[in-house]
């Protein structure tokens, strides 16, 4: 079975890892047919795929309870792509990563705060690299095909046992649906470097900068048509120590900026008004990990975290201020093995918050090897998501534009859309799970099933309240939380050598007295995966997803079992010392179907992939 790293921060096979894990390695990234990372993420149970039209795709654990993504947690190589500028998101930033360079994708289905803190809430995403060293030589991929598709990468990489690195550049384009104005331009520059200076240490030093620009709007008043944009660099540098064969150190350092731009004129009535979603966000963090064998049964990870993460919007805040805010974590888990069947772990994470104060996320789970390759386990953690800066510290408010309107001169305020009463709390989720991870060596089947309870606290909503004689504007609030209950399973079955089946389900249920939150989980969500070798190089995959009518928060509609099948041909060559690949792509191939909006559909397009390794 694969060995995990991501879950509770010590290196683990599937069966003593404190949760359910999908592993998605490059080859089935690749076959997949994908253009981007929320696409890859419909073959992990429960794992929801929409976009909010086609310049916004969207991958969300069990439930649609926003468009942003700001309840799952994203890493790529121990990095955090969540944005907590406006409501907290990794979507715009998992439209950015070029899938070229990814090695494999760890998901852990269901919450991790223990190990990973505020926000790792509903479901983490590792997104791990290729090594520089793995990765010598040059790449060059182009993409196209209908709805404007227009794809191309470049990767040049090189170096020796000392050293290794690679630059990838790379672009994509599309028009998104038809007759929405929502087409995207992504573009990212990324360089990775890995060096050994002696034979304990490694480091890892990595850089990139990336510009995402999006159509957004109805054409209508308050949500004209208009471009949207997103630019953000980052620099991440990795040092690692192996202090003993079973003792490791880790130091790492993570700066980040981030600027969103989504400036235009609203009408309402007779007033017109600037509204602004732009703003400047930066963050850096410091973080150190010492793992250690403290005898033959038992193992132990700890460490700290310090980051501080500030924001500049004078529309979003009414200041010129800077906002800022700082966070300190010590985490720590031990894993026991009293017996060659049991394995025994226990975990938490405190965290400071310079606004909330202090939290602690513990997680205990054991598990039973009731045979080698017949794992039981159970478990339960608590795990949070902090408020963004808007959510405790938001001030918008429209000014007039418009002159010669009487008692309201230019520049009056007209409205006041949102003002955070900064009351408001972390939400919290209490999981309860059983897990079965199988495998059945003699038909070469994997089996994992999971089993939850998850019991929701202090959702953050937006609610009216009045603001002295101004009429009721927007406050971040909690609210009860839903329950959500439910079980998913995934089959992965190779009979033949040339042939892979994997079969992923969930079905899930939310109580919560609120019919509007209650549909916003399907009953039931499968996709079916073929992937097939043919004679002569030629691979065939087909991916077939099916969902129970559901409801994404945010102004989604009641979509009626929305269905997709796509299909993947390739044909894989070489011509001397280059390689190879051709492959023609088509989704959507059942006609498409109505996704986020009922005047919006994901239909039929098709395209062609050229790829050359040297």
């Amino acid at each position: 079975m694969p060995v995990v790293l991501s879950v509770s921060r010590l290196a683990q096979p599937l069966r003593d890892v404190p949760g359910s894990v999908t592993v998605i390695d490059r080859d089935l990234i690749r076959r997949s047919g994908a253009r981007e990372v929320a696409e890859v993420l419909r073959l992990v149970p429960g794992f929801l795929f929409t976009s909010r039209n086609g310049a916004n795709s969207l991958a969300a654990y069990h439930s649609g309870m926003d468009v942003y993504g700001s309840r799952m947690q994203v890493y790529v190589d121990g990095r955090s792509l969540y944005s907590s500028f406006y409501l907290g998101d990794t979507h715009v930033a998992l439209r950015g990563l070029p899938l070229e360079d990814i090695d494999r994708i760890e998901v852990l289905r269901g919450s991790n705060s223990a190990s990973y803190g505020a926000n790792a809430f509903l479901g983490v995403v590792n997104i791990i690299t290729r090594n520089a060293a793995d990765t010598h030589g040059a790449m060059l991929s182009a993409t196209v095909g209908d709805k404007g598709i227009n794809d191309n990468a470049a990767r040049v990489g090189g170096g020796n046992e000392k050293a290794s690195f690679r630059f990838t550049g790379s672009r994509r384009v599309d028009r998104g649906f038809n007759g929405v104005y929502d087409d995207t331009h992504v573009s990212r520059l990324q360089f990775r470097g890995d060096f050994a200076p002696t034979a304990s240490d490694e480091v890892m030093v990595q850089f990139g900068a990336g510009e995402i620009s999006r159509g957004e709007g109805a054409g209508v008043g308050g949500n004209p048509f208009r471009t949207i944009g997103n630019s953000d660099a980052h620099l991440q540098i990795r040092w690692q120590r192996q202090l003993a064969p079973d003792e490791q150190f880790q130091l790492r350092f993570v700066h980040e900026r981030e600027h969103p731009r989504d400036r235009y004129i609203a009408t309402e009535g007779l007033f017109s008004a600037v509204a602004d979603n732009g703003g400047d966000s930066q963050r850096t963090e410091i973080g150190l990990q010492h793992f250690v064998r403290l005898g033959d049964a038992v193992r132990a990870v700890w460490g700290g975290e310090w980051r501080y993460e500030a924001a500049n919007s004078q529309a979003a805040f009414h200041t010129t201020e800077m906002m800022s805010l700082h966070q300190w974590r010590a985490f720590g888990t031990v894993e026991w093995r009293p017996h060659a069947q049991w394995l025994l772990q226990a975990g938490g994470m405190y965290e400071g918050h310079s606004y909330t104060g202090g939290t602690f996320s513990p997680r205990v789970t054991a598990s039973f090897h009731v045979l080698p390759d017949h794992t039981l386990r159970a478990g339960v953690t608590k795990s949070q998501r902090a408020p963004t800066f808007y959510e405790l510290r938001g001030d918008t408010r429209l000014f007039n534009l418009t002159p010669g309107i009487p008692g309201w001169p230019v520049g009056a305020q007209v409205a006041w859309t949102f003002l955070a009463s900064g009351t408001v709390k972390p939400e919290t989720l209490i999981t309860h799970e059983l897990g079965y991870l199988g495998r059945f060596r003699e038909i070469n089947l994997s089996v994992d099933v999971r089993a939850f309870v998850e019991r929701m606290n202090n959702r953050i909503w937006f609610s009216a309240r009045p603001v002295g004689w101004v009429v009721p504007v927007n406050d971040a609030v909690n609210r009860p939380g839903p329950h959500i209950h439910g079980f998913e399973y995934q089959l992965d079955w190779r009979p033949f050598e040339t042939t892979r089946l994997m079969l992923a389900e969930a079905h899930t249920r939310i109580a919560s007295g609120d019919v509007a939150e209650e549909r916003e989980a399907p009953d039931r969500n499968t996709t079916i995966t073929w992937m097939q070798k043919l004679p002569g190089a030629i691979e065939f995959s087909a991916i077939s997803t099916a969902t129970t009518p559901f409801k994404w928060a945010g102004g989604g509609d009641l979509i009626n079992m929305p269905r997709r099948l796509d299909i993947r041909l390739a044909k894989r060559f070489s011509i001397g010392a280059t390689r190879g690949e051709i492959s023609a792509t088509v989704q959507a191939v059942n006609g498409g179907s109505q996704i986020y909006k009922l005047n919006e559909r994901f239909d039929r397009r098709a395209f062609t992939t050229l790829r050359l390794d040297f």
